[in-house]
């Protein structure tokens, strides 16, 4: 596991021992960002489920202007410090140790961009995006990607938000929302 491009390219992450953290490959990630392309610049990023801190540092190491990185497990952010430590972003990150919901409920700073990609049988999906798409969560023109396993009941549409695109890759769905315009 590696950051794929950027000014921290090359850089090789610790990956976890613990088989229930599951980080994203770097081909789902390179999709992921050839898909947001320049967006990502001088973005406030929300990396939720954060595990190794895989994309978020991604994100740093393409432009972003800070990462939150949130995660509840104590082995997951074990593992996000020793790639702190050694990237060593010169951007400003915050690590926060709660539930993802919990923290959801609680923030009141607007994100540009929100990485979610929880454990592959974790069934709160019902719960998660009405959150993310509050204002105080995510920005106005905000996109938020959702990395699940295919088999989850996701409500893909409402009329808050919507799929502005989606690939599957084995047995993970890559999903990119943003909330729908006001007519």
């Amino acid at each position: 596991m590696r950051i794929i491009a950027g000014k921290y390219k090359g850089r090789r992450l610790y990956s976890a021992n613990n088989q229930s953290i599951r980080p994203t490959t770097d081909r789902i990630k390179e999709f992921i960002f050839n898909v947001l392309g320049d967006f990502v610049e001088d973005c406030r990023v929300l990396d939720l489920f954060s595990g190794t801190g895989s994309l978020g540092l991604e994100a740093l190491s393409r432009g972003a202007s800070e990462v939150t990185f949130v995660d509840n497990s104590y082995h997951s952010l074990k593992v996000l410090r020793k790639n702190l430590d050694r990237v060593k972003p010169l951007e400003p990150y915050g690590i926060v140790r709660k539930d993802v919901l919990g923290f959801l409920r609680k923030n009141r700073e607007p994100y540009d961009l929100i990485f979610a990609d929880p454990p592959f049988k974790w069934g709160k999906f019902i719960e998660l995006l009405p959150l993310v798409f509050l204002p105080e969560n995510l920005a106005e023109y905000g996109i938020f990607v959702l990395e699940s396993e295919r088999t989850h009941e996701i409500e893909w549409e409402t009329n808050v938000y919507e799929v502005i695109h989606q690939k599957q890759y084995d047995r993970s769905i890559i999903t990119f929302f943003s909330r729908k315009d006001e007519e």
